[in-house]
C-alpha cells in the first residue's frame, strides 16, 4: 500500500508541476483615412535672352499615399502654345520646346521622385526674336486615376 500511495503522490506531482501550453494571435493594422498626395512643381522662372537650353526646375512628389492600383498623373499645358509672346505685342513670338514633360506618373513608393523640365529655344528663334519682354504661363494639371 505504501507503493500505491508513493506512486499516486509522485503522479500528481507531476501532473500538478506541468504548465498548460496556449496560443493565441493577434491582428496589427492601421487605416489611412483617404488616399493622399503632395507635389511641388516650378516657381516663376527667367529664360536667359539667346541661351538655348534652360532648367526650369522639377515636378517632385513630396507625399504619395495613394490607394493599390492608382497613380498621380501631370500634365503640363502651355497657355501659347509653347511661345513666348511679346508682352507689347502679341504677334511677336518665340517658339520653344519643354522637355521632360511628356510621361509625369507617379506611383506608390514615387516619394521624392522628381521629372525634370527644361525649355530649349533654337538658335533660330533668337536670331528673328523681337526685343521686349515675352512670357507664357505652364498650367501643371494633376490627376488621381487607375494604373
Amino acid at each position: 500500500m505504501k507503493k500505491v500511495v508513493t506512486l499516486v503522490l509522485a503522479v500528481l506531482l507531476v501532473v500538478s508541476c506541468a504548465l498548460p501550453a496556449f496560443a493565441d494571435s493577434m491582428i496589427i493594422s492601421t487605416q489611412s483615412s483617404a488616399a493622399d498626395y503632395e507635389l511641388s512643381f516650378p516657381a516663376d522662372t527667367q529664360i536667359p535672352w539667346e541661351q538655348e537650353t534652360t532648367a526650369i526646375g522639377e515636378v517632385k512628389a513630396t507625399k504619395l499615399l495613394l490607394d493599390p492600383g492608382k497613380v498621380v498623373a501631370v500634365e503640363v499645358e502651355s497657355a501659347n502654345s509653347y511661345a513666348l509672346v511679346n508682352t507689347q505685342d502679341a504677334q511677336k513670338k518665340i517658339p520653344y520646346t519643354l522637355s521632360g514633360a511628356d510621361n509625369i506618373v507617379f506611383t506608390a513608393g514615387d516619394i521624392d521622385k522628381t521629372f525634370p523640365l527644361t525649355v530649349g529655344v533654337t538658335a533660330d528663334a533668337w536670331r528673328v526674336a523681337a526685343a521686349g519682354e515675352h512670357t507664357d504661363t505652364l498650367t501643371f494639371v494633376v490627376e488621381y486615376k487607375d494604373a
